[in-house]
């Protein structure tokens, strides 16, 4: 039987017994602990899924402190980042950003080159987005040239976005005070995917919007006369290609927002796309260094799992009879199990799930009550964006805590 904890508050517990539907009781499922780490009056959030906030020897995580969830950032409201206690949920600030948002943080990384004492993270200065690593033991920043949205697993490169843009198109993942340099260009030449060498700040662009437009304009004309942007960008494991979404809204008076994935290589070779604009693909992951799983409309309406190779169109739905619809997944370290959260709309609460890929089947790890709508939906909306440790037997997301509803780390343990 698998028992559930979950703790509102480090100290305090309610036990539940817990066998999922979908798996019986000869599969190999783990024995779990969910607590809730840090504690208000503030908030404490990472900001995203897929990149872990754990130190390399797990003795220290790393996340933002604001003192608002309500709203948007606005120019002045700046962020605290700092160390997080595993043990005792204490937080001590190191850090203070300008580059933030509720949805994506700012982008925080412990540097690969030295996992333990640097972290990197955004800035801005003046109306430009910078990127800074600081070693939190001396406080030595170096300031890089552009704003990070993912970073090479060997710490060399980072690749970056205009956030200027971002802020322009779809704010909640932008950065305020940030301009776009191509505000009335649809499909500019001159922004797009950068690679920077972490090293030296030198940056190149690998493959421009424009480019990216031409290839899907033929088949889409509808694509003519809207402003598309570049989101998300994960690197695979052996840092040699990484994928990136092409996103666009649709016009009124149904305004959605629609896009492709697109792979590449980190020299800017082989441009391929690998899900087809039109299919609503949203959330992804690299499994390894080939396969990618994502979210997206396979056959029907509704948004499913599916992992498939990059370059292939081998896709396989996954977790047909356990995840129902969207979700963002992040893989653990030995590549077999994968966690991901869902939404119950009638209750205002979100789950999380995990799911072990070689098995094919999975089990929920608690629900987690989102108080009010704007913090189930919408641009002050607080995703669970879970985050694996180095170790895989741990799980981090952002949720709300249920005495003040503040948002809090939360941590699952878990035992397989």
């Amino acid at each position: 039987m698998i028992r559930r904890t979950f703790m509102t508050s480090i100290g305090s517990a309610a036990i539940l017994d817990l066998m999922p539907a979908t798996a019986s009781a000869s599969k190999r499922l783990p024995s779990f602990s969910v607590q809730t780490l840090t504690s208000g009056p503030k908030h404490h959030f990472f900001g995203y899924y897929g990149i872990t906030p754990w130190n390399r020897a797990g003795t220290a995580m790393v996340c933002l402190e604001s003192d608002f969830q309500d709203h948007l950032p606005k120019p002045h409201e700046k962020a605290s980042i700092g160390l997080v206690d595993p043990a005792s949920g204490k937080f001590r600030p190191v850090a203070e950003t300008h580059a933030w948002n509720l949805q994506q943080g700012t982008m925080l990384h412990w540097n690969p080159l030295n996992p333990d004492t640097e972290i990197l993270y955004n800035d801005r200065r003046g109306k430009k987005i910078i990127s800074v690593i600081l070693d939190i033991t001396t406080g030595r920043k170096r300031e890089m040239p552009r704003a990070i949205n993912g970073v090479s697993r060997s710490g060399r490169y980072a690749v970056c976005l205009d956030y200027g843009r971002l802020r322009r198109m779809r704010p909640v993942v932008g950065y305020v005070g940030a301009e776009d340099p191509n505000p009335t260009v649809a499909h500019p030449d001159n922004d797009g995917v950068f690679v920077m060498d972490l090293a030296t700040g030198e940056t190149r662009l690998i493959v421009s919007i424009g480019e990216v437009y031409r290839r899907l304009v033929k088949r889409h004309p509808e694509l003519q006369e809207r402003h598309m942007w570049f989101n998300h960008t994960v690197v695979n494991k052996n840092d040699t290609r990484l994928f990136f979404l092409a996103r666009c809204w649709t016009p009124p008076p149904k305004v959605d927002l629609e896009s492709a994935m697109f792979t590449i290589g980190l020299d800017g070779s082989g441009l391929r796309e690998v899900v087809p604009f039109g299919r609503g693909v949203s959330h992804f992951e690299w499994r390894n260094n080939t396969q990618i799983i994502a979210t997206f409309r396979m056959d029907g309406p509704h948004k499913e799992h599916v992992m498939f190779t990059d370059g292939k169109s081998d896709y396989e739905v996954i977790g047909k009879d356990f995840f129902k619809g969207d979700g963002h997944c992040s893989v653990a370290p030995d590549q077999n199990w994968m966690v991901t959260d869902g939404a119950h709309a009638s209750k205002l609460e979100k789950s999380l799930l995990i799911y072990n890929l070689a098995e094919k089947h999975g089990v929920e790890l608690g629900r987690f009550p989102m108080g009010e709508k704007k913090y189930f939906t919408g641009d002050v909306r607080c995703d669970l964006h879970p985050r694996w440790n180095r170790t895989g037997d741990q799980i981090c997301i952002d949720a709300l805590e249920l005495a003040n509803w503040t948002r809090q780390l939360h941590v699952a343990r878990l035992n397989f």
